[in-house]
């Protein structure tokens, strides 16, 4: 048990500036840039465990996903306000313990329910950086 260290996310800004592809009513488009913030909304905290007998790392991220600059074109087309609304979602991520104690982590995105995104038709993964 000495081993486990764990560990609360207090803060992420993340912006993702590649091309993320979504298809919506039957046409596939760039929404432009995607938010990834901490959910301090959601009532849960989001953390994870150091296993350093494993050498693994896995952490679960309680965030909320933006597209602004789609979100601002909804807006000027006076579509419906929820298509705007920020994607609540749950980032399940794990990895290695590096060397010097660094990590990357990678893992699926579970997304609530949204008006413009339907969960069961819908994938989201953070993969492993370099």
């Amino acid at each position: 048990m000495d081993n486990l260290v764990k560990f609360s996310i207090t803060s992420l800004r993340a912006r993702v500036a590649e091309a993320v592809s979504i298809e919506w009513q039957g046409t596939r488009f760039n929404p432009g840039p995607l938010n990834i913030l901490i959910d301090d909304i959601a009532g849960t905290s989001s953390g994870g465990v150091l296993d350093y007998s494993a050498r693994r790392a896995q952490a679960e991220f309680h965030v909320l996903l933006t597209f602004p600059k789609f979100a601002e074109i909804l807006e000027q087309m006076d579509a419906n306000t929820e298509l705007a609304e920020p994607v609540h979602a749950v980032i399940h991520s794990e990895g290695d313990i590096c060397d010097d104690h660094s990590f990357v982590l990678s893992g699926p995105c579970d997304l609530n329910r949204h008006a413009l995104l339907n969960p069961e038709e819908t994938k989201a993964f953070v993969l492993p950086g370099t």
